[in-house]
């Protein structure tokens, strides 16, 4: 069985690559680690597909019961801890990437990120732009993390995957109605 694994680039400007290690399933934990492949961050290499902004390995002797976890290394060698182990999915929801979290309007609690207007009505059809809070402090609106838009209740239309660890700016806007609005949430 032929698996794929993708994952989120790491956003550092230092990154030169990731490394991957799998591990057979032991009662429901990884066994022994093993390195797997080293894949170059490269933006335009053939291990990176932009329309999901993922990368991806296809490992032709894994199986859905094999675990996988990832790390990234920057130009000067330093590397980041492994990310938590993860099994693949068959589901059509992406799976659970390496140190990221989904965002959306349940966050948390039920409808914490749920765009209404002042007197509690949700606002349907606005924009909701997810950037890290500090790219959002320095006015960096190219650096948006991930993009959607709500729903007849005020929901999100899709969920945004974000990287653990960081403070987000979440902005709603509606063109000539509503916004834009910010709501910060920190993602830990």
């Amino acid at each position: 069985m032929s698996i794929t694994i993708t994952w989120l680039p790491n956003t550092e400007p230092d990154i030169k690559e990731y490394d991957i290690r799998r591990a057979p399933d032991v009662s429901g934990q990884p066994g022994a680690w093993a390195d797997l492949i080293t894949i170059a961050h490269d933006l335009l290499g053939p291990n990176y597909d932009t329309g999901s902004n993922r990368f991806f390995i296809v490992d032709a002797a894994g199986s859905l019961t094999h675990w996988y976890s990832i790390r990234s290394e920057d130009v000067d060698g330093n590397m980041s801890g492994w990310g938590n182990p993860f099994q693949p999915s068959e589901s059509t929801t992406p799976p659970p990437f390496p140190n990221t979290v989904i965002l959306d309007e349940d966050y948390t609690v039920d409808n914490a990120l749920q765009f209404t207007e002042p007197g509690g009505d949700p606002v349907e059809g606005a924009q909701v732009r997810v950037y890290k809070k500090v790219d959002y402090d320095l006015e960096n609106y190219t650096a948006v993390v991930g993009v959607t838009t709500t729903d007849a209740d005020g929901g999100w239309v899709n969920p945004i995957t974000v990287e653990a660890g960081f403070t987000y700016t979440v902005q709603f806007y509606k063109p000539g109605a509503f916004g834009p609005d910010t709501q910060e949430v920190v993602v830990p």
